[in-house]
This record gives C-alpha cells, sequence and structure tokens, in this order.
C-alpha cells in the first residue's frame, strides 16, 4: 500500500511538472517564437513584443521565425473558429500556441501571458512617468501552467479611449497612448475631426504619425464628434455662405436665421442637406484610414426651429433623419464606414417619428451623473432620468449601445476621483440592460491621477464581473513595491471621500463637521504615505509616492473651499482659497497629475465653484 501511494504522489509531481510549461530555464531557452508567412502586421508584432518582454524579463533571446516550427515552439496564428476578438492561449506536447479570432486578439493574448509571467501595464510610456510606466519582474526562470487551456473572450465589444478637448495631447504621447491600448484591451482610439474648429486638436494633425501605429496594432480608427459645422458653417466660401443662403441656416425662436456655430443647420433644407452630405464624402474619401465616424451635432446644440424641422419632431428625431440621408450617400462611396449617433443632452431620448438602421452605433452620454450613488440608484433624480432613456433606448433600437461613460470628467478638474469599484457596479447595471460598449475620454497630463481609473475600465470593458480589489492590488504592488499597502488604502480612501466631499459636479455640499472629517481621512493618508516614502529605496516608487501626496493635497485644498461655503464665509474668504487651489495646480503642472487649462485658471475657478 505503502509502495502504490508514493508512485501516486510521483505520478501527480510528473503530471504538475509536464503541465508548467517552462519557457526559460537559468535564463536560457530551447524555444522559437513562430508566425506565418502570411502573419498580419498585429501578429507580427504580437511575436515581437513576446520576445522582447521575454528577454527583458529573464535574458533569454527566443528567436522569430515564420518557417516551419521546431518542437520547442510558441506558435502565433489566427484561428476561423474564434470569433471576433476571442483568443485562446493553449499547449500541445512542448508546442505553445497563442490563436486569436482577428489580429489584435493575438496581440491580447500575448499580453495576457506575459500578465501571467509578472508584467504589469500600468500606463502608456509618458515621459512624465520617466520610465516606469510599465513593470517588467526579472527572473531567469519563466513558466507558465497550461495544464487548462486559457481561453478569454470581451463582454463588451466596444472599448474606447476618447481624445476629446486635447488639452495635453500632441503626437508623440498618442503613439504612446495607441501603444498601450491593446496592453489594456481597449480597441478603438477616437480623435476630433476637429474641436470646436480651432484647427489644434484635429485628426487630420496626427493622422499620418497614428494611422500606421494604429492599423499595426488592429486597432478601430474612429473620428469625428460634434461637429456638423466641419461640413457647413457661415464661414465657409470667404465668409459669405450665410449671406449667399441664409435659408440653410437654423431658425431660431425669434423666427431669424442665425450663423452661429451652435446653432444646427436647416435640416429640412435639402440643398443644405446636400452641400452638408458632398463636403462629409470628399472628407472621408480622402481618409481612408477611417472605420467609424462619430456623426455629432455641434456641442450645446440649439435646434433649427423653422416649422419644417420641428414638424420631423424633437432633436432626436432631427439627429436621426440627417443620420438617415448622410448614410444613404455614404453607403455609395464608403460602404465600409459605420457611423455613429450621441444621445446627449436635447437628444438624450431616443427618436420617436424616426427608425435608426441597427448598424449605426448609439454612444450614450449621462454628462450629469451624480457620482454620489450608481447611476441605477433611483435616489438621484437626474440618474434616475438617465437609467429612464438609456432602457426606452434599447426598447426602441436593436443596434449597438455604448456608454459615453465620464469616469475621467473634465468638469473634475484633475480632482483625484477614484472610482474602481463604482465602474464595476455601474457596467454590471449597463449589463443587464444590455449595452455593448464603454468608453472614456484620457489627457496624458493628468494621467497619473486617473490611472488607476483607466487600468480597471479597461479590464472591466473585458470582464465586469473581474475581482477589482485584486486588480487593485496587483497595479499597487506595481507601481508601488513594498509600499503597496498604503498605497491601497489611499486608493479605498479617495475612492470614499472626494466623490462624496470634493466638488465634483453633482455631489451635494456637506456639512462643516463632515468636511472636517474627510480631510481627517485623507490626512491619515497622506501620513502613512509619508512614512512609507521614507523607507523607499527606488526612486521611481518614492517620486509615486509623491505624485499620490499631491492627489490628496489638492483633495484637501478643495475640501477648504467646500467647508468655507458650508460655513457661509465671506466671498472674499472663499474666493481667497479657491486662489491657492489655482496656484497649486499651477506649480505642479508638469508631474503628470493636473491638466492645466481655462478651468483651473482663478477666474473659471471662482465661476465654477460658486456654482458647485
Amino acid at each position: 500500500m505503502r509502495g502504490i501511494l508514493v508512485l501516486a504522489i510521483l505520478a501527480i509531481a510528473c503530471r504538475l511538472e509536464a503541465e508548467s510549461m517552462k519557457i526559460v530555464e537559468n535564463g536560457k531557452s530551447d524555444y522559437v517564437i513562430a508566425t506565418s508567412k502570411n502573419a498580419s502586421p498585429a501578429e507580427i508584432l504580437a511575436a515581437n513584443e513576446l520576445s522582447k518582454y521575454i528577454e527583458q524579463m529573464s535574458g533569454a533571446i527566443l528567436p522569430l521565425s515564420d518557417d516551419i516550427a521546431p518542437r520547442k515552439a510558441i506558435i502565433i496564428a489566427p484561428d476561423p473558429a474564434i470569433i471576433g476578438e476571442g483568443y485562446r492561449i493553449r499547449a500541445d506536447g512542448a508546442t505553445i500556441y497563442i490563436e486569436g479570432g482577428r489580429g489584435r486578439s493575438t496581440l491580447y493574448a500575448v499580453y495576457d501571458l506575459l500578465d501571467r509571467l509578472g508584467c504589469r501595464w500600468l500606463a502608456p510610456n509618458f515621459n512624465h512617468y520617466q520610465g516606469v510606466a510599465e513593470f517588467v519582474p526579472k527572473s531567469r526562470d519563466l513558466a507558465i501552467d497550461l495544464s487548462q487551456p486559457i481561453v478569454e473572450k470581451p463582454a463588451l465589444s466596444i472599448r474606447k479611449l476618447y481624445v476629446e478637448e486635447g488639452h495635453s495631447h500632441n503626437a508623440e504621447n498618442l503613439a504612446q497612448m495607441v501603444e498601450w491600448m491593446p496592453k489594456a484591451r481597449f480597441n478603438m482610439l477616437v480623435i476630433p475631426t476637429n474641436y470646436s474648429g480651432r484647427g489644434v486638436v484635429k485628426w487630420d494633425n496626427w493622422r499620418e504619425a497614428l494611422t500606421p501605429e494604429l492599423q499595426k496594432r488592429d486597432l478601430v480608427i474612429e473620428v469625428g464628434g460634434h461637429g456638423y459645422q466641419n461640413f457647413l458653417n457661415a464661414k465657409m466660401e470667404d465668409g459669405k455662405l450665410f449671406e449667399g443662403h441664409p435659408d440653410w441656416f437654423g431658425m431660431g425662436a425669434d423666427g431669424k436665421r442665425q450663423e452661429g456655430q451652435n446653432r444646427v443647420f436647416c435640416l429640412s433644407n435639402d440643398k443644405a442637406v446636400e452641400y452638408l452630405v458632398n463636403n462629409f464624402l470628399e472628407y472621408l474619401k480622402g481618409r481612408p484610414e477611417i472605420q467609424t465616424y462619430a456623426f455629432w451635432p455641434p456641442d450645446g446644440a440649439s435646434w433649427c426651429e423653422c416649422p419644417k424641422c420641428k414638424a420631423i419632431g424633437a432633436p432626436a428625431d432631427q439627429q436621426a433623419y440627417l443620420l438617415a440621408k448622410v448614410k444613404a450617400q455614404v453607403a455609395k462611396v464608403r460602404p465600409d464606414v459605420r457611423l455613429e449617433i450621441i444621445a446627449y443632452a436635447k437628444a438624450i431620448a431616443p427618436p420617436v417619428t424616426q427608425r435608426m438602421d441597427k448598424s449605426v452605433l448609439v454612444d450614450f452620454c449621462p454628462i450629469q451623473q451624480c457620482f454620489e450613488v450608481q447611476i441605477n440608484d433611483q435616489s438621484s433624480e437626474i440618474n434616475a432620468m438617465y437609467v429612464k432613456e438609456l432602457t426606452a433606448w434599447r426598447k426602441q433600437f436593436d443596434g449597438d449601445i455604448s456608454i459615453y461613460s465620464y469616469y475621467r470628467k473634465y468638469a473634475w478638474k484633475s480632482l483625484p476621483n477614484l472610482i474602481p469599484h463604482y465602474m464595476q457596479k455601474d457596467l454590471q447595471f449597463y449589463g443587464t440592460i444590455p449595452t455593448q460598449g464603454i468608453s472614456s475620454y484620457a489627457e496624458p497630463g493628468d494621467w497619473f491621477t486617473y490611472e488607476l481609473n483607466h487600468y480597471v475600465l479597461g479590464n472591466l470593458g473585458w470582464n465586469p464581473s473581474v475581482n477589482v480589489d485584486a486588480l487593485i492590488e496587483k497595479f499597487a504592488e506595481a507601481r508601488f513595491g513594498s509600499s503597496a499597502e498604503a498605497a491601497m488604502s489611499t486608493y479605498a480612501v479617495l475612492e470614499d471621500v472626494v466623490r462624496h466631499a470634493c466638488g465634483i459636479p453633482g455631489t451635494s455640499l456637506k456639512t462643516v463637521d463632515e468636511l472636517t472629517k474627510a480631510q481627517e481621512k485623507l490626512d491619515l493618508s497622506a501620513e502613512n504615505l509619508r512614512t512609507a516614502e521614507s523607507r523607499a529605496t527606488d526612486p521611481g516608487i518614492a517620486r509615486n509616492i509623491e505624485r499620490m501626496l499631491l492627489m490628496i493635497e489638492y483633495a484637501r485644498l478643495d475640501i477648504d473651499v467646500q467647508k468655507s461655503k458650508a460655513a457661509k464665509a465671506p466671498k472674499e474668504k472663499t474666493d481667497e482659497l479657491v486662489d491657492k487651489v489655482a496656484l497649486f495646480l499651477k506649480q505642479h503642472g508638469d508631474d503628470g497629475v493636473f491638466v492645466l487649462h481655462t478651468r483651473t485658471e482663478s477666474p473659471r475657478l471662482q465661476k465654477t465653484y460658486s456654482v458647485q
């Protein structure tokens, strides 16, 4: 009996040894990374990335091959049986197969495998990270358990990052964002056609640099945003378009045609529609890289109030009416382009008189969402309204609906509103509707402040049931090393304090006593972080702690303003505190923690705080 038991134990040990695929032993490897001769650019990149990071981790160099693979090979290849963005990592004898439904799937798979070996894709490699945007462990032995295949597919087919207002973007850091996106399993980058018509945040400024990088990763290129006016506005034709065709422009309640860019043109005027459509088609024909176009009205749109336009229906009906006309013409010259509309502001409700083709993508935008409670918490009237309209959209529309989230918001003024658990509950609710996408806009300038939100959101878009606490722990250990416990405690405090006590739009003003207690929580976190900083031997970790301390100090300064308001202090006193906030932000504008723009300057801050 004893002999049988020993043999059984040895058999188990041998099986476990066989199931753990040893890719590198003592800094050496017999493995080759193989792709087919007709491999896609994304598959070739996946092979190169796997080789690069294995060498960084272990020192072992795994050669690349597009020829017949030897017995010990890691083969990266498509699998037609895998649907969409799914992937599989499996072993067959000594061979490891990385198989994807499409090019970017193999990239997701390679980064997943590397993550299981200890790599962490914390943030894009922006300059302000000084080389510590990601974590690559060092080990001369690398092995992965493939006793069972690793099979993955995304819960949400649409996972976007928006450039939006672009206060801190440039060609260099946009390329760094693109490089990071598949590591975090985002799949679409959205850049404005020409934000606010200023010529600064504009796809044409970056398309030459970004197009090959996006295409190499098989990422979806979406262009557009608020902007009927990009294709019809009063300044066209040397500024004479309005003079020559006043009837093309939107009518106000006073019965007069208006040339302002926020006034939607006259949709019921066939000549005006033809002019806009022709300009739009020329734009698309000249930019074959565009795969999705966000065909949205101007931001803060005022819709034409002429009798014929009003007869079309509410703003949502007018938007759908125009889109149908545009879509019919686009199908003739660029049938590959998917069009998108926005459910937002006056057009938040679904259309009533118009029907939309299900191939259209709908971006649903709960811009005034109250973050003190979840989106589906009926105690918030505004949140309840959004849920009502989103549910109405789902009942009426059979196509894809993506949530344009505000999980990083310009109106937060770079306040450290970290909400990993909040985001998960939101996405789990959205899954019951169901919706098919999630997005967030992101600024390089304050990425460090919101890096946890971005990291967690990428994971939630893939799997809304992922263990968020484990994600936070994994992130903090890579970002803060031995100081991870203090960092995780601070993350929890910021998630609890900022959305309830700070100047976040929609957050109710608390009592002085409640605000004082919130500051005390921040003070305790700061004390723990300073202790951790004093013990840190790694300069990079010490730098990360310093930046987290800046986040805490900003929250404290903001609460000082809230306390002054709660105490009904003289306006001059509150204004002094707001000026202190503005000065603090200006002093730290290059640290990757705050984005400086008009919202963070004293005059705008004075106005903002007086409203909140």
